[in-house]
């Protein structure tokens, strides 16, 4: 593939852990948004290929009238004289859209409006997105090598063996396994991985949280409702409906800002690994600043409860196993991606969730 035209910079829109995405300037004066991977640093463990996987993607749904994604107007995938990769797509720039994450986070929008974008978001979810859909591998297949992956390459940080190698640990006050010895006893001494399989398949966002999602600022705009950056950070475009819920649902009641933002406590990384045979077990905190300011705009709007109703409407009652499965699987694969308090939080939040997963 050749590379992309030249073209100028407007405004940076998203710094990610392993791309930026721009508004760019073409040479006929038209705008477009850009998504690149960032050359300036190593490439991430899923980066590039979580690019790849976009691009797939939208080529995909690009006949799809009803998809509500965007069209792709270029993409690119080369590498250059000194070998460092390019990978990335260029789409439309919505003037008249802004991220839901933001709007969201500044408290731009009254409650009804909120409710009436959950109604437009519930739809586009549970009737144009989540479509019957077969995976090419089993989904315990890839949960099984991700979180395998994360861990390996958590292992490599020294002050993360007090946690991944403890067998039980104490989180909070309560006892509970340590995250890998959780993980194997989800592979080898449950059915949990099996019901991921078993349960209904459709296609998925993969990557549903409101950052990724523009709501129209004008009336009347069409489409009020554009999705973009499509597919989870390791890959899942396909699996349960589950899936995307759990993702949209950490953002929106703010824990998946909290991380971000490193509004936690975390203790007990600095601690001496114990010795073998020794009673007490490593003893760990976690908890979340969910007062912090940061936050009030998540506390004082509703940006979930209509699309859980929707979502629990359309399929029944949720699997809360299944939910704290997928909801420890992406914990342990961004704690592979992201570095300091916010890392150690995530990998505390997969013991947690791999733990209440198992309780049932």
């Amino acid at each position: 593939m050749t590379p992309p035209p030249p073209t100028r910079v407007i405004r940076t829109l998203k710094d990610g852990y392993w791309d930026h995405t721009e508004v760019i300037e073409m040479a006929d004066g038209s705008l477009r948004v850009r998504k690149r991977n960032r050359a300036d640093i190593a490439p991430s463990p899923w980066g590039l290929e979580s690019l790849r996987r976009e691009i797939r993607y939208l080529a995909t749904v690009a006949s799809q009238p009803d998809a509500l994604f965007p069209p792709l107007l270029d993409h690119w995938d080369f590498q250059s004289d000194n070998q460092t990769p390019h990978v990335g797509y260029d789409h439309p720039f919505y003037a008249n859209h802004r991220d839901a994450g933001q709007l969201a986070r500044e408290t731009a929008l009254p409650q009804t409006e909120i409710d009436q974008f959950q109604d437009q978001l519930a739809t586009a979810m549970l009737h144009h997105i989540q479509r019957p859909a077969i995976s090419p591998n089993p989904l315990s297949t890839h949960l099984n090598e991700a979180v395998g992956e994360a861990f390996a390459t958590l292992a490599r940080q020294p002050d993360l063996g007090v946690l991944l190698d403890a067998p039980m640990v104490r989180l909070n006050g309560s006892l509970r396994l340590g995250p890998s010895a959780a993980w194997q006893k989800i592979v080898h001494d449950s059915d949990l991985l099996t019901q991921a399989d078993a349960s209904p398949q459709t296609r998925l966002h993969g990557d549903f949280f409101l950052e990724n999602i523009l709501w129209a600022t004008q009336p009347d705009e069409d489409p009020p409702l554009v999705l973009i950056d499509p597919v989870s950070v390791a890959g899942v475009s396909v699996g349960p409906p589950v899936f995307d819920l759990v993702k949209y649902v950490s953002y929106a009641t703010g824990e998946l800002l909290a991380l971000r933002s490193e509004w936690l406590d975390v203790s007990g990384f600095d601690a001496t690994p114990p010795k073998p045979g020794t009673a007490e077990p490593p003893a760990f905190t976690y908890r979340l600043q969910m007062d912090h300011p940061g936050l009030a705009p998540l506390r004082e709007r509703n940006w979930h409860s209509r699309l859980h109703a929707a979502f629990t409407t359309h399929y029944g009652p949720l699997s809360q196993r299944l939910y704290h499965l997928i909801d420890g699987y992406f914990s342990a694969a961004m704690a592979a991606n992201t570095t300091g308090t916010q890392q150690k939080g995530r990998l505390l939040k997969a013991t947690i969730e791999f733990n209440a997963a198992l309780l049932g």
